[in-house]
């Protein structure tokens, strides 16, 4: 019912640019409660290139560069005015803010890191913080509607079920269309999406989708430690800023860090 439904769906290019951007403007008057600092470089979002339409499911972000200063989030507008939109706040939060242009352009734009650790990516670091932020973002309210909050939830049951379909398919055999069944009776999403994804895990970059997921996980782990060891006195702002400030970091040596900070803000406490 929810994919038919008209409400949730765009026939044109300009009008999927109009949903992303309801949920950009959603977050706006927010932000600042939950980050210490936005990037000083601008995004948005725009159609793919024709002749990537039949190559990707939703798109992909690109972050600023030294020819171009703006983050873009390149959507394909051939699948996306095909199907409904109910999942695009929780791709909005994951591709742009709070998710990956927060993440990448402000540690673009930190200057105490060397530029090696400035334009470095981990995957597990960089995707678990995208998919971080889309769950952050509904802790906060950014899901007003219940089709929003179920698009959510489809996306992270398609996020999960890479962790069986890659592991699948690279580790214990699975057929190509075993791992596609599995899709389409757990995942939620599109017969095109399966089609284009599945590809993704088995031939294209193996092992990379694991990352979405184990590197969330982390976090939230990280998060619920930190919440337990300082009580009342945890800030979430101040803990997003532990987790953003160092860049991207695997996740041993992130989980270093953040036992550092950590044991920093008790002896602050026992300070005070």
């Amino acid at each position: 019912q929810m994919r038919e439904d008209r409400r949730w769906h765009a026939d044109t290019s300009e009008g999927v640019v109009a949903v992303f951007q309801r949920y950009i403007d959603r977050l706006r008057p927010r932000f600042s409660e939950y980050f210490d600092k936005a990037p000083s470089a601008p995004f948005r979002v725009t159609p793919l290139p024709d002749s990537l339409q039949g190559a990707m499911t939703f798109g992909y972000y690109d972050e600023p560069r030294h020819d171009r200063r703006e983050g873009l989030y390149f959507f394909n507008s051939l699948n996306l005015t095909k199907q409904s939109l109910f999942n695009v706040g929780a791709l909005t939060y994951h591709e742009l803010m709070p998710g990956h242009h927060l993440q990448i352009t402000g540690q673009q734009e930190n200057e105490a890191l060397h530029p090696l650790r400035a334009n470095s990516s981990v995957n597990a670091y960089n995707e678990g913080w995208a998919e971080y932020a889309a769950t952050l973002a509904g802790e906060i309210g950014m899901y007003e509607q219940p089709e929003e909050r179920y698009g959510r939830l489809v996306m992270d049951a398609f996020l999960t079920c890479r962790l069986v379909v890659d592991t699948g398919m690279n580790v214990l055999g699975w057929s190509l269309e075993r791992a596609r069944t599995y899709m389409r009776e757990h995942s939620g999403m599109e017969e095109a999406e399966i089609l284009t994804e599945s590809i993704r895990y088995s031939c294209d970059i193996p092992g990379q989708a694991l990352a979405y997921k184990l590197g969330d996980t982390q976090i939230l782990l990280f998060r619920q430690r930190a919440m337990a060891a300082l009580g009342p006195q945890f800030d979430l702002k101040e803990f997003h800023s532990a987790i953003l400030t160092p860049g991207a970091l695997p996740l041993p040596a992130l989980e270093w860090h953040m036992s550092w900070w950590l044991e920093k803000k008790k002896l602050e406490m026992s300070d005070a």
